[in-house]
């Protein structure tokens, strides 16, 4: 999506929210024999959600990875174990810091917030936030007041995604009004401490939000939208953490990061790719963090670097591409990215010998083309025939 688009995108959101009726009160859930009974125009509702689980897995979006979904849903199922097997978790292929409820207790993580995570607790905050929304039937509460709003039935058409304008009234992706998220925030709290999680984690997800939002230079992120704002959000979250006692499980880091390891290499990728250095920078300039990575996330620091490319990066950028090359030898990307550093910067014995190297390796890369031009031109250079 372009930034202007984006930027229309969240004008209208905020003026919907602004001008939207307040949600229509309704009991939550008790259990998860009640949400067996839903019927007439809440079951409609439901059923918008159900087509749009479809629609994101045809779309191939969801994460297929066991281990990490089977995680995820362990600790929900800590979190609300009265709706056991009426929430449902799902990891979204995506690094946006975004998640939402869907009303019919599909609930979706992304990737890049799993990876951005310390630990169970932080992300425990968010699985009982966004289960609240579920078992406090907020979807269905805001379909309501939102389905007729003329401000609504134009998100669709800006953000290119037709199943969106459903998705938005149904779900939290860009959060409910002040008074439902509010709700989701204490009651979620209390949720957490009920499972007994650390509490005085429950800060940190929204500081990890802030500090991704100056990264990007945008004004919001999807997940929580504006409902209210997040530094609120801390604020909230630590007066509401400051009687209890410390301690309390999830805050291991060590685990979390086992558990979440491919996860956060993957979001790497992903966000190199679609070039987001500055946010992967916030992690991979983090000693803690880098040291819970396997050693081939050197080769990921190396291309923030080359791709931020202040003053020093490239030099940063050929420290931690070495680095990699010397702690993983076998791992061929590390040796074509020195290739192409030494190459741009006229050492040409070098760029050769390294892109020779990732040939070597890398046989069947699709990349093959480009790096047999790359080592045709530093032969060249270098006065080899």
């Amino acid at each position: 999506m372009r930034r202007n688009d984006a930027a229309l995108a969240c004008t209208a959101l905020l003026a919907l929210s602004s001008f939207a009726a307040p949600a229509a009160p309704v009991p939550p859930f008790p259990d998860a024999a009640a949400t067996r009974q839903v019927q007439g125009e809440e079951q409609r509702v439901w059923s918008q959600g159900q087509q749009i689980s479809r629609a994101l897995i045809r779309g191939g979006l969801v994460d297929p990875d066991p281990q990490t979904t089977a995680y995820v849903q362990h600790v929900a199922d800590r979190l609300f174990p009265e709706f056991a097997g009426s929430i449902k978790l799902s990891v979204l292929k995506s690094p946006d810091l975004n998640a939402f409820a869907l009303p019919n207790g599909d609930i979706y993580i992304n990737q890049g917030l799993l990876a951005r995570f310390q630990n169970e607790a932080q992300l425990a905050t968010v699985l009982a936030h966004e289960g609240t929304h579920f078992t406090n039937r907020h979807g269905y509460q805001s379909e309501q007041s939102l389905k007729n709003n003329a401000a609504f039935a134009s998100i669709g058409s800006i953000l290119g995604v037709p199943v969106l304008p459903q998705l938005l009234a149904v779900s939290s992706i860009f959060g409910f009004s002040r008074e439902l998220e509010t709700e989701a925030d204490v009651q979620g709290y209390a949720r957490l401490s009920r499972a007994g999680y650390d509490v005085h984690e429950s800060p940190r997800v929204f500081e990890h939000l802030i500090a991704d939002i100056k990264a990007q230079d945008i004004k919001e992120p999807f997940f929580f939208a504006d409902h209210p704002k997040l530094a609120d959000r801390v604020a909230n979250m630590r007066k509401l953490s400051a009687g209890a006692p410390a301690g309390g499980d999830g805050a291991d880091r060590a685990d979390y990061a086992r558990v979440m390891q491919h996860t956060r290499l993957e979001n790497l990728a992903t966000m190199l790719s679609m070039r987001r250095e500055k946010s992967a920078l916030i992690m991979l300039q983090d000693a803690s963090y880098m040291s819970e990575l396997p050693p081939t996330a050197r080769y990921y620091l190396g291309e923030a670097y080359r791709l931020r490319g202040a003053p020093g990066d490239a030099k940063l950028a050929e420290e931690a591409y070495s680095k990699a090359v010397e702690d993983v030898p076998e791992f061929a990307p590390s040796y074509r990215s020195l290739g192409v550093l030494y190459l741009k910067s006229g050492q040409y014995a070098a760029a050769q010998r390294n892109l020779e190297r990732y040939l070597e390796l890398a046989p069947e890369a699709p990349d093959r083309k480009y790096a047999e031009s790359y080592l045709r031109l530093a032969k060249q250079k270098g006065g080899e025939p």
